[in-house]
């Protein structure tokens, strides 16, 4: 047990709270469209379009709430955002039109986003340095297990496909969720950053070098989708691949990614390290767009073996990418700020996350394998471009913290 636990302090309650927060997102991931769809009546057009409402609405809560973070302090604010979440998602029981749908939506990916914030600005106050980075690791890990395990609790109530027991899901997510929040109390109280009159009040936002290195991240981060957008539309319509090859390519990427995130992080010390670690998984993410575009082209075994090694190369990639976003996205953040900073770096990809389905279905659903080989160049070029970025932006911050530290 001791090799699967954090070192005793306040990650372990974090770890246990992410833990039991996951297995309910693992269970809205499963029924919720299902639920919106068979149960409330909603199209699927419609429950699409209003996620994507939502989904723009929260891009403007992350960073008033990571500055919000730094003013009261990250511990008792995630709480109190947590269980709001628990609230508002049991407004869903009572949906019965678009419009309430909508409501509910954008309210709840709003306080979701902000929270996501305020969570990153609680890990950079319980960690130092490299030690950040493996928490972020473990608790992606975590995450994953989560998921997983709701997954699977989710699948009773696609069995059964009544709305009691849809509804039963939603219950459950929050009381799990109030469960975490009261866990996350166990973490001593973080303090406010000292509040000071010296500079811009909206830090974060000016700091070109970190938004830059925050626009890379987001065009990198275009690949998290490939496996949930763009994988089983291509094997359906494009490989002789069995229906069940996306399970088995979903399988090698949530496994590969619970055993081995922790282990990916421990050579990513440093901007330099995390920059260039990022450059691999740009060329790994290349070489795995390939074998996918590949598995067009072979009969259905040829097919199922080329879209297997495709997921290992891209899930390996997968790791470097998100070990260097970890440290990055910390490092290069401004310490009396850390919750504004990672509102940015929360937004900047919430924004990947929108347009991502866009690029998969204009590129590789679009113009099948030269929309492979585009992509897998876009991933090498931004990979290629962060060891520069990186430096110009980490000098920046050595600058700005030396002129500082004049005054």
């Amino acid at each position: 047990m001791r090799g699967l636990l954090p070192a005793p302090g306040p990650l372990r309650p974090l770890a246990l709270a992410t833990l039991l927060s996951r297995v309910g997102s693992g269970l809205l991931m499963t029924v919720s469209v299902l639920y919106f769809n068979r149960i409330i009546g909603l199209s699927i057009a419609q429950v699409g379009l209003g996620l994507t409402v939502a989904g723009l609405f929260g891009l403007l809560s992350a960073v008033p709430m990571g500055h919000l973070a730094d003013r009261r302090g990250p511990r008792t604010l995630f709480v109190v955002l947590s269980l709001m979440i628990c609230g508002v998602s049991l407004l869903y029981l009572l949906v019965q039109t678009f419009w309430q749908f909508l409501v509910v939506s954008i309210v709840l990916t709003v306080i979701d986003r902000g929270a996501g914030a305020v969570r990153a600005a609680l890990i950079a106050a319980i960690t130092q340095g490299a030690d950040r980075v493996a928490a972020r690791a473990y608790l992606r890990a975590v995450t994953n297990i989560g998921i997983m395990a709701g997954a699977g609790i989710g699948a009773f109530a696609l069995h059964f496909d009544t709305s009691t027991a849809y509804r039963a899901m939603f219950v459950l997510d929050a009381v799990l969720s109030v469960v975490a929040a009261c866990v996350v109390l166990a973490i001593p109280r973080v303090a406010p950053q000292p509040r000071t009159d010296e500079g811009p009040v909206w830090v974060a936002l000016r700091d070109r070098g970190y938004l830059a290195v925050a626009a890379l991240n987001a065009g990198m981060s275009i690949h998290y989708a490939v496996l949930d957008v763009a994988i089983p539309l291509w094997v359906v319509d494009h490989t002789d691949a069995p229906r069940w090859t996306v399970a088995l390519v979903m399988i090698i990427n949530t496994m590969v990614v619970a055993l081995f995130q922790v282990r990916s992080s421990r050579g990513v010390a440093d901007p330099t390290t995390a920059a260039r670690a990022t450059r691999t998984a740009g060329l790994l993410l290349m070489a795995s767009m390939v074998l996918f575009a590949s598995a067009s082209a072979g009969d259905a075994i040829v097919a199922v073996a080329l879209l297997a090694v495709g997921a290992l190369v891209q899930v390996l990639g997968e790791l470097l990418q998100s070990s260097g976003s970890f440290l990055l996205g910390f490092d290069l953040a401004a310490d009396h700020a850390q919750g504004q900073y990672q509102g940015v770096w929360n937004t900047s990809m919430s924004v990947s996350t929108m347009v991502a389905p866009t690029v998969l279905a204009l590129l590789p659903l679009g113009l099948g394998v030269p929309g492979w080989i585009i992509l897998g160049v876009w991933f090498a070029v931004i990979g290629a471009l962060f060891v520069p970025v990186v430096r110009w932006a980490a000098a920046r911050r050595t600058q700005l913290g030396q002129l500082v530290g004049s005054r």
